[in-house]
């Protein structure tokens, strides 16, 4: 009986992908974000890390410090500097020798999308580590596995991030407040039909239009028009001689 279970989920499953169906906002990293950039410390192990999570995921990635580094402009690019290690002793024992430590990792990754603000991505992870007294060595090597462990965790929490940029959803999408759960027939506000913009688009295509659309609204205003800052000042002012405030007597200032 379980075996023919199995059998049946098994081949649904397979019906399921045959059709094309899948998951909602489960698209895969390689369909959300095709091709990127990315620059940084290319010698630190975070920064190979997030390289290698991306190109196993089927990212075409122009890394920095790859030979023939040629970065395009028209996709994104990802900055992504050293990140932070802390460790903070939290407990001691009754000689003041350090019992358990707190190692905390904290990254700050920019990511730049072309025709739109840059976008800032933090993350950070907290291990506990206990110190064995009078084994230097072996808590040196604990420690160091700790870190590397945590910074394949990072990056791995930070490539999945990434795959939110390409998903069909709307970056300034309203949450709906209880009242407008409950349609009124006679509310007027009911019969009015409201479009979504944005609607269809990946959330990297969403906000360059988003940012397309501010700045078409938004006023510009040039030095001429601000008249180079002479309507705040007049030029027809009698010439001041400046003096210094601390100025040495003039008996100093003359040559024995």
């Amino acid at each position: 009986m379980r075996f023919a279970v199995c059998c049946l989920l098994s081949l649904s499953l397979v019906v399921l992908s045959a059709c094309g169906f899948h998951l909602p906002h489960q698209t895969k990293l390689n369909e959300a974000l095709p091709e990127i950039n990315i620059e940084g410390d290319y010698h630190h192990e975070f920064y190979k890390k997030v390289v290698q999570k991306l190109r196993v995921s089927g990212v075409q990635v122009n890394a920095q410090g790859d030979r023939n580094f040629t970065p395009d402009d028209k996709v994104p690019t990802l900055l992504i500097p050293t990140p932070s290690v802390n460790n903070v002793v939290v407990a001691v024992d009754s000689r003041a020798q350090a019992l358990e430590r707190n190692l905390f990792v904290q990254v700050t990754m920019t990511l730049l999308i072309p025709n739109h603000r840059p976008l800032i991505m933090k993350n950070s992870l907290t291990r506990a580590m206990l110190n064995k007294t009078g084994h230097s060595l072996a808590s040196d090597n604990e420690e160091s596995i700790v870190t590397s462990e945590t910074y394949d965790e990072l990056a791995s929490q930070m490539v999945l991030r990434l795959g939110y940029l390409g998903r069909e959803s709307d970056p300034d999408a309203r949450v709906p407040l209880p009242q407008d759960l409950v349609e009124s027939a006679d509310d007027p506000s009911s019969k009015v039909e409201t479009t979504n913009p944005y609607e269809g688009m990946t959330i990297i295509e969403a906000l360059q239009a988003q940012d397309n659309a501010e700045g078409a609204q938004a006023q510009s205003t040039t030095l001429d028009d601000l008249n180079n800052g002479k309507q705040y000042t007049n030029p027809q002012l009698p010439p001041v001689e400046p003096k210094l405030l601390h100025q040495a007597p003039a008996s100093l200032n003359t040559q024995m």
